[in-house]
């Protein structure tokens, strides 16, 4: 293995150590309340302008066709609603959020993804690299996640709701080690 490699490897290992150390009580966080569903989307934009704006139209990341949101999970949350409009996820840098989106990802996702969004069975989701390049992008993630991918990644629409996919998006984006101009999702 190259020098280049090996303390990339490392590096990122310290940055996972570092996240662990800091987030670690998420595991024994309390399930969401609606006070962290809904406060997080408003104080993240600070007004409301994004009201005005229709909704963008989410496709299926294989397919192409236009998601299904009637997934049965009750109304939308603020975020979620925010999230349908501009494409951008609300909860990004909430740190009450990211927390709760590790205890959903370590539950939902960690099977496949690693406890600490490593890869396993399914790929590594802390670097700049996406085997779908739109999920460098919020929105893209979204409709990866939601509406599912090739190979073992099926839909979660039904299994997780609208909201604590955005959550679990949170903590998945709060993980990333890979170069700071990549992070695509940060940019406005």
């Amino acid at each position: 293995m190259s020098k280049t490699y090996i303390r990339r490897q490392n590096g990122a290992a310290v940055i996972v150590a570092a996240f662990m150390a800091t987030f670690m009580t998420a595991c024994h966080a309390e399930p969401q309340a609606a006070s962290v569903a809904d406060g997080g989307a408003a104080s993240a934009v600070g007004d409301e302008s994004w009201k005005a704006i229709p909704d963008l139209v989410f496709r299926g990341t294989i397919s192409g066709e236009p998601l299904d949101f009637n997934d049965k999970k009750g109304e939308d949350s603020a975020a979620v609603k925010q999230f349908k409009k501009t494409g951008k996820n609300p909860y990004n840098d909430n740190v009450d959020v990211v927390k709760n989106g590790y205890t959903i990802f370590s539950t939902a996702c960690s099977g496949c993804h690693g406890h600490l969004a490593e890869g396993k069975l399914g790929p590594a989701l802390h670097d700049d690299y996406w085997t779908y390049p739109g999920n460098a992008l919020d929105k893209g993630l979204f409709e990866t996640i939601y509406g599912g991918a090739q190979g073992m990644m099926g839909p979660q629409r039904g299994h997780l709701t609208q909201d604590e996919i955005l959550q679990v998006m949170s903590w998945v984006r709060s993980v990333y080690s890979g170069p700071p101009e990549k992070a695509k999702w940060k940019k406005k």
